[in-house]
């Protein structure tokens, strides 16, 4: 893996990892990349905010545009919201643990 890939994939394990989706996202995490088509078909039955968290992962790994800046501020808790700017900053390549941390101390 690449810099660039190992940062876009710590990015999106750390999404489908989250509280919110961990339990359901799991057993489609492999080895060094994602089950995208069970991923999406699993975020069909999820709430509309666990969704759209799968689509940032999603988006976030294939880059197609999925998700629009509008959605993010206004479909996302405070807490998932949260998670997904600490999941651009991963995305970024900066300090993993500066960014968790972060995320932490605003819960």
């Amino acid at each position: 893996m690449t810099g660039s890939t190992a940062a876009a994939y710590d990015a999106v394990r750390y999404l489908l990892t989250s509280p919110a989706l961990g339990e359901r996202c799991r057993p489609m995490l492999v080895d060094d990349g994602f089950e995208w088509a069970a991923l999406l078909a699993e975020a069909e039955t999820m709430s509309g905010g666990q969704r759209l968290l799968v689509h940032v992962a999603y988006d976030l790994w294939e880059a197609e545009g999925v998700v629009g800046i509008s959605k993010l501020a206004r479909g996302l808790d405070q807490t998932n919201f949260d998670r997904v700017v600490t999941a651009l900053r991963l995305y970024r390549g900066d300090d993993a643990a500066d960014s968790r941390a972060a995320l932490r101390d605003a819960a």
